[in-house]
């Protein structure tokens, strides 16, 4: 048995899934899509050999892996570079689901190669799926305890254009070769009524900011600003085909600060004002039942059970 936090080659990976041919894994990109799909699945992970796994915790993958094969450093990366070398070393294989976020894929910005075993996310990323208005409903009744006049439909309109501009603003960036991000403090101060370009290019200032200008890469926040408009105007059709999965509870605790900051006040509610615990308890709204016509949820539940 290996030992707790034990990372496999992809030569013991290999060897596992041929010693052991009834072994089912899920890898997906992060521990909280893990903790996620385990509860959607616990009724087939309790009752067969299957286990689901955040890819960094459970295989070795080389930064140099990636950048061999093309890819971009991240679990996204890994998540493509394990599903590759799987189908090549063992075509056909039944032993192993990946899982990847769609990310910018929707704006031809990331590949959604069809490889064996792997599944892309039916939006952008895992969050989207709470982007609904059952899950919503729920969530803003009672784990948040928002008055009537706060809707799902409302908060979804009043945060949809914050959405799409952020994810476009992050695919600039990430494309921009300079390592910049988006400053937190921009994230968490942010104005939802504002999502215009003059504000985008202020962003790409601050963000550049934060970057030695000697690798800026020849990109300035007018260049930026240009790009960005060329890819926003790309969006089209499903808007959760165009967001960051973090920047949602961003936003909604913006918009809850707006709408109905007192629901903040009590004592069991004011940690939620961290986006990060608001994310947690916005996904653990959602139902079972409300994901059986997703279709990567589909391809998950039956190949778990074959």
């Amino acid at each position: 048995m290996q030992e707790a936090g034990y990372r496999r080659t992809i030569e013991e990976l290999v060897t596992l899934y041929e010693v052991e041919p009834d072994v089912r894994d899920i890898f997906v990109e992060g521990r909280s899509d893990r903790n996620f799909l385990s509860e959607y699945l616990s009724d087939e992970v309790g009752a067969t050999l299957c286990s689901v796994y955040d890819v960094s915790d459970r295989v070795e993958v080389p930064d140099g892996e990636l950048l061999k094969a093309g890819l971009l450093v991240g679990k996204r990366g890994r998540i493509i570079w394990l599903a590759q070398e799987l189908a090549q070393r063992i075509p056909g294989h039944e032993s192993a689901l990946l899982v990847a976020d769609k990310d910018f894929a929707s704006l031809g910005a990331d590949p959604k190669d069809e490889i064996h075993g792997l599944l892309y996310t039916d939006f952008s990323s895992m969050e989207a799926y709470a982007l609904n208005d059952r899950t919503l409903s729920k969530f803003l009744r009672v784990a948040i305890g928002a008055p009537d006049y706060v809707t799902p439909t409302s908060l979804i309109s009043a945060i949809k254009p914050a959405l799409i501009c952020l994810f476009v603003i992050r695919l600039c960036l990430r494309d921009s070769g300079t390592q910049a991000v988006i400053p937190a403090k921009v994230l968490s101060k942010w104005d939802l009524d504002d999502n215009s370009e003059v504000k985008a290019r202020e962003v790409f200032r601050l963000s550049l900011d934060k970057v030695p200008r000697d690798e800026w890469n020849g990109k300035t926040p007018d260049l930026l600003l240009a790009e960005y408009v060329a890819c926003r105007d790309k969006v089209v059709g499903e808007f959760r085909d165009y967001i960051n999965g973090h920047d949602v509870s961003v936003a909604i605790v913006r918009f809850l600060k707006s709408e109905c900051a007192h629901v903040f006040n009590a004592d069991a509610r004011r940690p939620l004002q961290t986006p990060e615990v608001l994310e947690l308890v916005m996904m653990s709204c959602i139902e079972k039942g409300h994901l059986e016509a997703a279709p990567m949820f589909q391809a998950l539940r039956r190949w778990a059970c074959s």
